[in-house]
């Protein structure tokens, strides 16, 4: 692929957002920023499928955590906003000298409202490097997430150790929660390790009522899905928040 068609496909992209939830209070703890493509890839697992291929995957994830960025002036102050990450790029990109300290400092006033969600891509062998990027963004009073979690295993342990502020449970352990025993046990068992390293829990996916009433029983806080609402491209506001 040429360099000009990639650099467009890139930039063929747009946002959308969607609330997350707090069960007691109902009250919108944040938004999520979902990517999607504005051309013939407009699935974000798709358009970062191709990134990877082309070596563009660090490109494709600045140009998304940059067009997400832009609704921060329309939050309120008590909403957060949670934005993706891929592991290489958090890992290669997140320091002084490079282009994610560029990024932050661009943002540092929205620093407290930010939540790095780190996707589910992280390899073994990134470990060290993804231990300093978070340590980095840290360091700049960010936040970051785990996201898509759907097991327990060395990866998950790995994630915990760099003390995360939150755990996303992925939809594939949410949906049809109540009527599946095997999904029950394996949230109960991430709510007891998100309690035991002070990490709160969103749960992705919830779709029906039965669902969020399960996972409120668990003692998951926070929820997102289609229950409460779909992913839109703009809020339903007048101006900017200060």
């Amino acid at each position: 692929m040429n360099t000009k068609r990639h650099h467009q496909k890139i930039h063929s992209i747009y946002t959308c957002y969607q609330p997350i939830i707090e069960i007691h209070s109902k009250k919108i703890l944040g938004y999520e920023a979902l990517t999607r493509g504005k051309g013939k890839i407009r699935n974000p697992g798709d358009l970062f499928g191709q990134a990877y291929e082309d070596g563009k995957t660090i490109d494709l994830d600045f140009e998304c955590l940059r067009t997400a960025f832009k609704i921060l002036p329309f939050l309120r102050k008590s909403e957060s906003l949670f934005v993706n990450v891929e592991p290489i790029t958090l890992g290669h990109s997140f320091s002084k000298a490079k282009e994610g300290g560029s990024l932050l400092r661009k943002i540092l006033n929205h620093r407290k409202r930010i939540v790095f969600e780190l996707t589910e891509g992280m390899k073994a062998r990134d470990f060290d490097l993804i231990k300093k990027g978070v340590a980095f963004i840290r360091k700049k009073g960010y936040r970051f997430a785990i996201d898509d979690v759907a097991d327990i295993g060395s990866r998950l342990s790995c994630l915990l150790s760099l003390k995360p502020h939150y755990m996303k449970i992925d939809v594939s352990l949410v949906r049809g929660i109540r009527e599946s025993r095997l999904q029950q046990a394996l949230v109960k068992r991430l709510v007891i390790l998100a309690k035991k390293h002070s990490c709160h829990i969103i749960a992705e996916g919830v779709e029906r009522k039965r669902d969020l009433e399960l996972v409120r029983e668990m003692g998951i806080p926070y929820v997102q899905g289609f229950y409460f609402a779909r992913p839109i491209k703009r809020l339903a506001r007048s101006g900017p928040h200060h």
